[in-house]
């Protein structure tokens, strides 16, 4: 048997095994002396006789009496005696008529170290149907669910996981019955881990097993679940390995496969408003496949969902920072109200009951996170690869929410000194299987939004207190993620209506609590088509994630029937007013972009007038004398800002224009006349403003446009700049010849 005598740590040959890594093992081991892997115990410590009965048997195993000693004065550890019930870890014992049979496996990493202090929380991998087959002493564990079968001829073989089969264990051959089983060693599996996302700037490609540690073995209805901790390293490539040490746990599920008795799913509709499963290859039809949404078991009658919340929320509203709300109250309301979509009781909430873990996969579990500097609340499933039926979820949501709400409720609260907010998110794959997150919702985002007024929106809503703003705000981010985990993606246009159509919008910080009373009409209708409530699919405007480069009214925390006018134009004018008026600051990147999407995908020309002239507002040359005038300063601010608007349509990359819809800005008939005539004003510098730097970009401009009417303009002012230049002198004169220059170049040849 692998290990260290053949006892319970499982040991990679070749690996070293640092003394920090074996005697944080061996602790472990002292902590499961009270496993429920053993079969019971008597009243005087004496382990009751096993039994082989079920698919799954876990088998104790014990360190010798010899072994346990040199581990433990090898190590140091603190003389303690041999405990009589072992050390807790054990073998699994598999029926062999099992063999070939379907069974789920799914995976959820509880911890990640060191990557999880970069906000690599838990979050499941995966479900994979597996069957089980023997061979060179091993029992492996083959993907066979049906998505990929070609034809009839071509069954792809893919090998998911492999144990070392255990033959020389006398105690488990003398069992009765023990010829039915095959025992095998759940610690010595493949455990292929590799790196993902950026996750390569800490492990590299992947990381080697070096310690394997089996615990926690539960039993289940239809199965069985543990818990195994690995360390290991990554390919050496920095000078200190041990800064590429690895520690990660994962939780284990085994459970009979079955499908939800009457499951079905409608199928995928022309609009994206729900998550697809995996596609599946229809056998023998040239390739063809299908995809259907993800979806519960559910229909009227049948026990509801429970959810389940960790006790850490329990402890955070015992502080007396958060006295005044009612935090699980908050949350639970974030779950329930979804039943009035359904029109029955689909899902209930409790809070977590002693020895739940967070690694449970037989638990949809609520994890509140008490650490300040994780501020992205997600959500994920687990569903069966071959229908989409889901078969379990995880809502993650961090104190920092909780945090933001308040804040918006007009209170502030301190966050300790010294403690650094994390890095990028970075996770690990194992054998083959990845996290899938369904939504990152980041507080520090979706309460964010432009500044002052924005009309209408400040102006009618009711008064709320700084309770039901808190309070409002939680119960909206907790419907959003568990709509999320019924199958409902986006729809970023239930903000067109106010309260906002659909909990599945980023809803603008101060329509959230409005919305914290029930879910949307949009979700109802999208529930019930979902679950076969109703044949109708939703009628309310609906926009998704893929539509963001596309729609410029599709768009994450705005708000108003008509954004442009009434949201991010509002806000760009009032300030882009202080900035020329007062120097204030100037408007931020992103809210230039917001306006400046309508001048490229507005719904029709008009409206990418209306949004040009927005964005030009007092900037526009010739600036009036009088308002030069009465604002020092005004020129050079209106010339700075003029030269910003032009670059960010026409020069700037694509992360300056904000990845969506970033596309130059099609000619048309109303505002392209508008656009030339801006670029003739500042280029002739109309009204005395302009300078070098903005003529140059207004030349680029033009150049790029490739129109006889923009060559029209570059002619004119190359040749009244070839006029001007007799007259001028010193660096008036230089300026002068450089812009002639270049004007020269433009047009000689203009056409590419």
């Amino acid at each position: 048997m692998p290990g260290i005598e053949g006892d319970s740590i499982m040991s990679i040959p070749r690996a070293a095994a640092p003394r920090g890594l074996l005697c944080m093992l061996c602790a472990l081991s002292f902590l499961l002396l009270a496993s429920s892997c053993s079969e019971g115990k008597g009243g005087t410590g004496e382990r009751s006789a096993l039994l082989l009965e079920g698919p799954f048997v876990a088998v104790p195993r014990e360190l010798s009496t010899e072994s346990w000693e040199r581990l433990r004065v090898g190590l140091g550890v603190t003389p303690a005696a041999r405990p009589a019930d072992g050390n807790g870890t054990f073998y699994l014992a598999l029926r062999k008529k099992e063999l070939g049979q379907r069974w789920f496996m799914s995976a959820h990493l509880i911890q990640d170290t060191p990557a999880d202090v970069f906000g690599n929380v838990a979050y499941t991998l995966g479900v994979r149907v597996v069957s089980f087959q023997v061979q060179n002493g091993k029992l492996y564990a083959f993907n066979v669910d049906d998505t990929k079968v070609r034809s009839d001829l071509y069954k792809p073989d893919e090998v998911v996981e492999a144990w070392p089969i255990i033959t020389d264990a006398p105690d488990f051959n003398r069992l009765p019955g023990s010829e039915d089983y095959i025992l095998f060693d759940p610690a010595a599996g493949l455990d292929r881990f590799v790196g993902m996302d950026n996750l390569d700037l800490t492990y590299g490609a992947g990381f080697e097993v070096e310690l394997a540690f089996a615990r926690r073995f539960r039993r289940l209805d239809t199965g069985i679940a543990f818990e195994k901790l690995v360390t290991g390293h990554a390919v050496p490539f920095l000078s200190d390995i041990s800064a590429s040490r690895v520690t990660a746990t994962l939780s284990l599920e085994l459970r009979r496969y079955q499908e939800g008795e009457g499951y079905t799913a409608p199928p995928a509709p022309p609009l994206a408003h729900y998550f697809l499963g995996n596609h599946r290859l229809i056998p023998n039809t040239g390739g063809l496949g299908e995809e259907a949404p993800m979806k519960w078991n559910l229909r009227p009658g049948m026990k509801p969902i429970t959810w389940v919340i960790t006790d850490t929320l329990v402890k955070t509203q015992q502080d007396p920072r958060y006295r005044d709300y009612d935090l699980v109250g908050a949350v639970k309301r974030g779950v329930e109200l979804w039943n009035g979509a359904f029109g029955f009781q689909a899902l209930s909430v409790r809070l977590a009951q002693p020895g739940e873990s967070v690694g449970d996969l037989d638990r949809n579990f609520i994890l509140f996170d008490p650490d300040l500097f994780y501020s992205t609340a997600w959500a994920d499933f687990r569903t069966n690869p071959n229908t989409g039926e889901v078969l379990g979820a995880n809502v993650y949501f961090p104190v920092a929410w909780v945090n933001a709400a308040v804040k918006a409720g007009g209170a502030a609260l301190a966050t300790p000194e010294g403690v650094t907010a994390p890095g990028p998110r970075r996770v690990l794959a194992w054998n083959g299987m990845a996290s899938e997150r369904l939504c990152e919702l980041d507080s520090s985002e979706a309460l964010a939004g432009p500044e002052g007024d924005v009309s209408a929106l400040t102006q009618a809503l009711p008064p709320l207190t700084p309770k039901q703003i808190v309070e409002g705000i939680i119960t909206n981010v907790v419907m959003h993620e568990i709509g999320h985990t019924l199958g409902l993606r986006h729809n970023f246009k239930g903000s067109l209506t106010f309260p906002t159509s659909s909990v599945m919008d980023y809803t603008y910080r101060q329509e959230q609590p409005y919305r914290a009373d029930s879910v949307g009409p949009y979700d109802v209708s999208a529930i019930r088509y979902l679950y076969g409530l109703s044949s109708n699919l939703p009628e309310e405007a609906f926009c998704t994630d893929t539509d963001i480069g596309y729609d410029a009214d599709c768009n994450r925390n705005d708000a108003t029937p008509n954004p442009l006018e009434l949201f991010y134009g509002v806000a760009w004018k009032a300030q882009l007013r202080a900035a020329l008026e007062t120097g204030a600051a100037a408007p931020a990147d992103a809210l230039l972009n917001s306006v400046l999407q309508y001048v490229r995908w507005g719904r029709s020309n008009q409206e990418k007038l209306r949004a040009w002239d927005i964005a030009m507002e007092g900037l526009l040359a010739p600036i009036p004398p009088e308002t030069l005038a009465a604002f020092p300063g005004y020129g050079a601010r209106a010339d700075a800002q003029a030269r910003r608007v032009l670059q960010r349509l026409y020069l700037d990359n694509t992360i300056a224009r904000g990845f969506y819809l970033a596309a130059d800005p099609r000619p048309n008939a109303l505002f392209t006349p508008a656009l030339l005539a801006q670029l003739r004003g500042n280029l002739l510098d109309l009204d005395g403003v302009r300078t070098r730097a903005t003529r140059r970009v207004a030349i680029d401009i033009l150049k790029k446009l490739q129109t006889y009417e923009a060559y029209a303009v570059l002619r004119e002012a190359r040749d009244a700049v070839d006029a001007s230049l007799p007259g001028l002198s010193g660096q008036a004169r230089m300026d002068a010849e450089d812009l002639a220059s270049r004007l020269h170049l433009a047009t000689s040849p203009y056409f590419n």
